[in-house]
């Protein structure tokens, strides 16, 4: 697992080249372990690793053999040894251990689709020097993240994370009022959007191709296809496929040169990745959870009786507000703009005990987005069918701030920057979906490329990344995934039992007492929290003279907003602090980086 940067002149002007080397200084949580470069004058690829496979012979960038091909990756690539033996029998042997290595000889052999061959989770970078062509590249599920940005003076640059991209002298720190809008709505900015204008996330799935002289060229090689065919197969078949394909992706998963663990909810999905990796491994593994003051929010006694059943070597971290305000930050500063899911306080503390005694973990992430797992389902499942699917669905899924009071507090200046405001911002989504299959199924592919790998893997990959260790989650392997899609969500989502089919299998490797307990999401006592311990840090914040200057809002109404919280609110006027406590960091963090940059 690494952080990467580069920086591609595209026949411009010569590279910043000191930018690399600060943007890897400012993700050395991502890389602690070692760095590299690759430096001329027409591009800088640069790295900072955290050594999982090849301790010793894994160091990047990675070359091609007659040196002419340049390559730098982000993530883990699990067929590694299959790709080397593919090669090999093409006449390209793979010099090394690691899994980075393959990756420019399978471009010189497959070209740009050579990602499609690829098993794992990854973002990467090719350079191909004699061609001057950039090619960018993203795993299918969007597990790994990059961004990029077209600089002032031409080229392009890079980065894994946010911040480290906005090192580069030659991007704008201007904000998207569009961003703003969704992020206000959905809590999250969606890709391909970031917060500022100049810069976007490359979405997963997707290689981007970019040569000196030519229009850059984008393309999808992989896609969530929810069909819903698999209407007649006997439902004894479909449990022993799912079965053996979570069996292989998580056999898939244990590859490991350092200490390997699991984080255990207590809940259905990592429960049964904990118990199938302990079988396979057979022998017991660290697993780590975290617990809440409140009795309400408190999972741990679930997780510590998993652990007893599977034999393993459990942790527990207890969650308190004072936990909560200091991690606010933290979850800022490695997102490097507004993100307003609680959630991630706790993933935060869950990673950072882990790295006490682990460096990889597995976790049971991306269950509900393809077994139809979320409440939500069940609730656009019983709405009267009376207006558009985008529309009912918006309806309980935008849970930030929702329209009457976006109306409330928008100032007329920012609103008329936000085009055809209020705007549905699904629309678009459910149009590339097949309107002749389900709703549910067509709610689940929407949620698929949107709120999967925007809000959840987001916090997956930066909270886990902020405490340098790297998250492998089993149930987004795409081969399970492929087959999952054409089971029909009526088969998943059957009355209240959600994903159905995913019990039956549990029930080979659990007790019942798992299987039979209310679903509960990794959450926090964020009502409580709101309405003591941080009700005077968030009114501080959201009523200082910064806030009501900002230009987004009409003063007196967020000063209403803020002084007359309502509990139905919590949601909104935790989204709104997450907005502008963002902007503090920004505007005290600014100079910090320049003088990076600068001493360089």
């Amino acid at each position: 697992m690494c952080g990467i940067a580069g920086s591609v002149s595209l026949g411009h002007a010569p590279v910043h080249a000191p930018y690399t080397s600060a943007a890897c200084a400012a993700m050395a949580h991502r890389g602690p372990d070692e760095t590299g470069s690759f430096v001329t004058a027409e591009a800088a690829l640069a790295m900072c690793r955290l050594k999982v496979i090849g301790l010793h012979d894994g160091s990047q960038p990675v070359f091609s053999d007659d040196g002419t091909v340049v390559c730098v990756l982000n993530g883990e690539i699990y067929n590694h040894q299959e790709l080397r033996d593919l090669l090999a029998a093409r006449g390209r042997p793979v010099r090394g251990g690691s899994d980075a290595q393959v990756l420019p000889h399978l471009y010189q052999e497959f070209g740009e689709h050579f990602v499609e061959r690829l098993h794992g989770m990854f973002a990467l970078a090719v350079h191909d020097t004699r061609r001057d062509r950039l090619v960018l590249a993203t795993d299918r599920v969007g597990k790994k993240p990059l961004f990029y940005a077209r600089p002032a003076g031409g080229g392009v640059a890079f980065a894994s994370e946010l911040p480290a991209l906005m090192l580069h002298p030659g991007i704008g720190r201007e904000t998207d009022p569009v961003a703003i809008d969704q992020y206000l709505s959905y809590r999250v900015v969606p890709a391909p959007h970031t917060i500022y204008r100049q810069v976007r996330k490359l979405e997963p799935a997707t290689v981007l191709v970019l040569e000196a002289g030519r229009p850059e060229r984008r393309r999808t090689y992989w896609q969530f296809d929810f069909t819903a065919e698999l209407t007649d197969v006997p439902q004894a078949e479909i449990d022993d496929r799912i079965d053996a394909l979570l069996q292989q992706a998580v056999q898939d998963r244990l590859e490991s040169e350092v200490p390997l663990g699991a984080m255990l909810s207590g809940g259905l999905d990592s429960s049964l990745v904990v118990a199938l990796a302990t079988r396979q491994l057979g022998r017991p593994i660290h697993t780590f959870s975290v617990g809440f003051e409140h009795a309400a929010f408190d999972e741990s006694e679930y997780a510590r009786a998993v652990a007893e059943h599977c034999g393993t070597r459990h942790h527990v971290y207890r969650i308190g507000a004072e936990d909560a305000r200091e991690a606010v930050d933290t979850v800022l500063t490695h997102m490097g703009e507004p993100y307003a899911f609680p959630s991630a306080i706790a993933a935060s503390c869950m990673y950072k005990l882990a790295r006490q005694h682990v460096t990889v973990v597995l976790t049971g992430d991306g269950s509900d987005e393809i077994f139809c797992g979320y409440g939500r389902y069940q609730r656009l499942r019983d709405l009267p069918g009376d207006s558009g699917l985008a529309d009912r669905y918006e309806h309980v899924l935008a849970d930030g701030v929702p329209h009457p009071l976006k109306n409330r507090l928008y100032a007329p200046d920012f609103a008329a920057r936000i085009p055809g405001h209020p705007h549905n911002y699904l629309r678009a989504r459910f149009d590339r979906t097949d309107p002749s299959v389900p709703d549910l199924d067509r709610a689940m592919q929407v949620d698929s490329r949107f709120w999967l790998s925007d809000a959840q893997l987001v916090k997956i990959d930066r909270m886990s990344m902020a405490h340098s260790v790297e998250p492998r989650s089993p149930l987004l392997d795409h081969r399970l995934i492929d087959y999952v899609t054409r089971v029909p969500a009526a088969r998943k989502l059957v009355g209240a039992n959600e994903k159905a089919p995913l019990k039956r299998v549990a029930a080979r490797y659990l007790p019942a007492s798992v299987l039979e307990r209310r679903k509960q999401e990794l959450a926090v006592p964020l009502e409580s929290w709101l309405g003591a311990e941080l009700r005077s840090s968030i009114s501080d914040t959201l009523l200082s003279e910064a806030s009501l200057e900002r230009g987004y809002f009409r003063p007196d109404a967020l000063r209403s907003a803020v002084r007359e919280f309502r509990p139905e609110h919590t949601y909104a006027l935790w989204t709104l602090y997450m907005l502008e406590r963002w902007h503090h960091l920004q505007e005290n963090g600014t100079a910090r980086e320049a003088a990076a940059v600068a001493h360089v």
